[in-house]
């Protein structure tokens, strides 16, 4: 194996660890918020409503930001498959 394709191999799994853990810190951060969120059901008046409003916005984005790393994710696997694949064809 070419030793440019494995120190690149290694930069692309070391990246796709990190995407792992930056889901799992983001999706243990959505479920505190979450936990939160639940709190404020008692609450009443505007600003009340107000809040709930821009933490259901907040959680809509989370939710689409989670969506695009693990995306992104998938397409690293799949990259870092393909060079495994290629590498040991050559």
């Amino acid at each position: 194996m070419n030793r440019e394709i494995l120190l690149e191999l290694d930069d692309l799994l070391l990246a796709e660890r990190e995407l792992t853990g930056l889901l799992a810190a983001i999706q243990a951060d959505e479920r505190e918020a979450r936990m939160l969120y639940a709190r404020l059901q008692d609450w009443k008046g505007q600003s009340a409503l107000m809040l709930r409003d821009e933490i259901e916005v907040f959680f809509t984005e989370i939710a689409r930001r989670i969506q695009e790393i693990e995306q992104q994710k998938r397409v690293l696997v799949q990259y870092v498959q393909e060079m495994k694949r290629v590498d040991g064809a050559s």
